[in-house]
């Protein structure tokens, strides 16, 4: 009874944070509260996952041994003593639990003053100073300015253009895109008879928003019109007019409906510019009026010193020598982002001395902000707008990103598997956990708060956060003990509180070995890639669910000792460690669902792998070589990666093909194999992609030694969505069945014309990737271009 009330209590509690995560300021009363029931929240979890693994680890095994031998007595005596420890914690919480509810009730915390409508009441929109900005005072929009007007007005001597013209300029917070909206709109506005310029924001008042425009181009409203009568106002005010409106800071698509209906489109000459952050509503605003998106880009580094010396010293090229080397220091850190360059030059003019042990200052305060800096905290301020519009579960994987170093290339399926084994990623329904975890990290990246870095066919595999973003969400981390870094610029601001999720980055200072070692019992994430020998035993890290220990060189085999005592394990990275061997017990990890041994020294993973039926991704390297029996119990495995088929038991490549869940299959062959009869391994491995074909299987990359016959054994691979297997000896007729196929990608020595017929009846083809050996394409490729939207040749 007393683990269903924690249960119910931890619901409530989640509730209530939710509603108050939505609060952007809380009085002291109220944020003290919220805190104090977040660590409630974390403890009472925390206890009803170890209760319940606990219980399950300690279960025995009956049919082992007699009932009084003295493994079985040992296993009772440890029940019984986990049993009473565990009770002894869940009493504990409950009385916690009942002492905050009494506390709020003592001193009448029933109010969220400060509520987020109420503050907005009270402050300026920051994003409106922008329209005031002088002209002289703006470095780096003339370019930006002229190109929009290129694109937006007819050439001199040129007839205006028949149709609206509409475009999008989209763009990450700070770069200037209501500042560059504007100067077009001052500089051109002549042209027009009417002339609007609005803002839209996060919550918009559809109705505000018509009568404003309504006021600007002359079309009388009343208050006692309604959207749809403001709507047809606007229609038969602009119906005849050359007019030119400017959308600013939109979204949501939703509102743009509305607006776009008003701003017709039959009014020849006239011009509709559009702001937003998001890719997506870019796009959205774009269709429906036939126009274009600019994407709006950082400063160079010519213009981030003209804008940071003229804010400072009122000239484009004076600064003393002294600063020099610190002025680029900030300016690498700004990246460019002019609302970044503004705040800091701004707070170095008014607030800081000109000195170089001052401005060293407010260069760390980009990493760890001053107190007192208000300069920064319009940066903030700016930045919270983007956090507080997403969702939960969004705004959580974003703050995640606090926990990788600045600068640091991100790979997603890094991210989105950590993600997962924090518990952060909800799929819906025919989709998978990785699948929605995509989902967030392109949400992500269209909102333009992590930037897109590499691209592999066409996919972004990997992103950075801008510098300025990581500073803002570290900042929330540190508020909301989220994530705590130890780093020599940023130790924890209490030594003594409880840290749920550690990141070890570059090097760490003495006073914080003993504080490691007092946190252990309550990190549920650990990342650390420098020498941290205070890390070990990991068995003492008793709740923790993500271990990403990648390139950290101090560890070895004795260090994953009795790993099978990491009951909420999820996550396991030791991709570039002195591991050799993997422990048998890790079979024990039942809830291990991400496993990545890629350049390690493991070559052969233990028989116990099997038992772990969660287990969805694996990640190995060619060398490792898997058990012969049992591996068609994992029916959990979604991904499993760069596996050599060469050397395998045959027993494994055919239970291979009885992993009904698998979607993504990269394999290599660095041997040579018999591919002419079906009892060889190829024959065998073929025969499992067939199977695997006809349940889940999406994506499979195979890379062989040597060329290979592409037969009809092949032929039943119609619902792959990717393909790229290479070297091949010739491109075979049934090819054109993979009607599923959006990418292809393929390497051999012949191709013809008739093999780009083939490959041009395929409906779904987007992306195709040829690399031809030894023969120069002639013009029957560029006749076939219009097949794929990518070819690479």
């Amino acid at each position: 009874m007393d683990i269903e009330f924690l249960r119910s209590e931890l619901g409530v509690m989640n509730d209530l944070l939710y509603v108050m995560a939505d609060i952007e300021e809380l009085d002291a009363l109220n944020k003290g509260w919220r805190d104090r029931v977040r660590e409630l929240a974390y403890d009472v979890e925390d206890c009803i996952d170890r209760s319940v693994a606990r219980f399950r680890h300690t279960g025995g095994d009956a049919s082992k041994g007699g009932f009084f031998g003295t493994k079985q007595l040992a296993r009772k005596f440890k029940k019984i003593r986990v049993s009473f420890q565990i009770g002894h914690q869940i009493q504990e919480l409950k009385a916690r639990v009942i002492e905050e509810s009494d506390r709020q009730k003592r001193y009448k915390l029933d109010g969220l003053i400060g509520s987020s409508s109420d503050a907005s009441r009270n402050k300026v929109d920051l994003r409106m100073c922008a329209l005031w900005e002088e002209t002289k005072n703006l470095v780096g929009l003339n370019g930006p300015m002229d190109e929009v007007i290129r694109l937006l007005m007819p050439a001199e001597g040129e007839m205006p253009s028949q149709q609206v013209r509409t475009l999008s300029i989209v763009g990450c917070a700070g770069l200037g895109k209501t500042t560059l909206a504007n100067q077009v709109y001052q500089k051109i506005q002549g042209h027009f008879e009417c002339k609007a310029f609005v803002p839209v924001s996060q919550n918009p008042n559809i109705k505000d928003i018509l009568m404003k425009i309504c006021s600007q181009v002359g079309a009388t409203p009343s208050m006692a019109d309604d959207e749809f009568l403001l709507v047809n106002k606007l229609r038969e005010r602009l119906q005849y007019k050359r007019y030119i409106a400017v959308v600013d800071d939109i979204w949501h698509s939703d509102p743009w409906k509305i607006i776009g209906q008003a701003l017709v489109s039959t009014s020849p000459g006239s011009i509709i510019i559009v702001t937003t952050r998001l890719k997506d509503v870019a796009e959205s605003c774009c269709s429906s009026h036939g126009g274009r998106v600019y994407d709006m880009r950082p400063l160079d580094d010519n213009d981030s010193r003209r804008l940071f010396f003229k804010r400072i010293f009122d000239s484009e090229d004076k600064c003393p020598h002294e600063l020099e080397r610190t002025s680029e220091d900030i300016l690498e850190k700004c990246d460019g982002i002019p609302l970044a360059i503004i705040s800091i030059s701004s707070f170095l003019a008014f607030d800081v001395p000109q000195s170089p042990d001052h401005w060293n200052k407010v260069k760390e305060s980009i990493t760890s902000p001053l107190p007192g800096n208000k300069s920064a905290e319009t940066m903030k301020s700016v930045l919270s707008l983007s956090y507080l519009n997403l969702p939960h579960h969004l705004r959580t994987c974003l703050l995640y990103l606090s926990a990788f170093p600045e600068d640091c290339i991100i790979e997603s399926d890094h991210l989105i598997s950590r993600w997962i084994a924090e518990g952060f990623v909800n799929a819906e329904s025919g989709e998978s956990l990785y699948e929605a975890g995509l989902r967030y990290f392109n949400i992500l990246i269209n909102r333009s708060l992590i930037q897109p870095w590499n691209r592999l066919r066409g996919v972004v595999v990997s992103c950075k956060v801008h510098d300025v973003i990581l500073n803002f969400l570290v900042s929330k981390s540190v508020e909301e003990n989220f994530l705590t870094l130890s780093v020599p610029s940023r130790l924890p601001t209490s030594l003594h509180s409880k840290v749920r999720r550690l990141s070890l980055q570059n090097s760490y200072q003495e006073n914080v070995v003993s504080w490691i070692q007092s946190i252990k019992p309550y990190v549920r994430s650990l990342a650390c890639s420098v020498d941290c020998k205070e890390l070990f035993p990991l068995t003492e890290f008793e709740v923790v669910r993500v271990l990403d220990l990648e390139d950290f060189e101090p560890l070895t085999n004795a260090h994953l000792a009795n790993i099978e005592v990491l009951l909420q394990l999820r996550y396991l990275n030791i991709n570039g460690t002195g591991v050799s061997e993997l422990p048998a017990g890790i079979g024990q990890v039942h809830n291990l669902e991400t496993l990545d041994i890629r350049y390690t020294q493991v070559e052969k993973l233990p028989s116990t792998i099997v038992r772990l039926e969660k287990l969805a991704r694996l990640i190995v390297s060619p060398k490792v070589k898997f058990p012969a029996e049992g591996f068609s119990k994992m029916k959990g495995l979604e991904q499993l990666s760069r596996f050599s088929i060469h050397g395998q038991p045959l027993s494994f490549l055919k239970e291979l093909g009885q992993l009904t869940n698998l979607r993504t299959l990269e394999a290599v062959c660095d041997g040579i194999l018999d591919v002419n009869y079906e009892g060889s391994g190829w024959g065998i491995f073929t025969s499992s992609l067939q199977a695997l074909c006809s349940h889940k299987l999406l994506d499979v990359d195979i890379c062989m030694m040597g060329p290979i016959s592409m037969d009809s054994s092949f032929s039943t691979l119609q619902s792959l969505r990717t393909f790229v297997i290479w070297p091949i000896s010739s491109l075979p007729i049934w090819m054109g069945l993979l009607v599923n196929l959006e990418l292809l990608e393929l390497e051999t020595k012949r191709f013809t014309s008739e093999d780009l017929r083939v490959l041009g009846g395929m409906p779904a083809l987007e992306t195709l990737i040829l690399i031809l050996v030894n023969q120069s394409f002639g013009s029957s490729v560029q006749s076939c271009l219009p097949l794929a939207e990518g070819l690479v040749v």
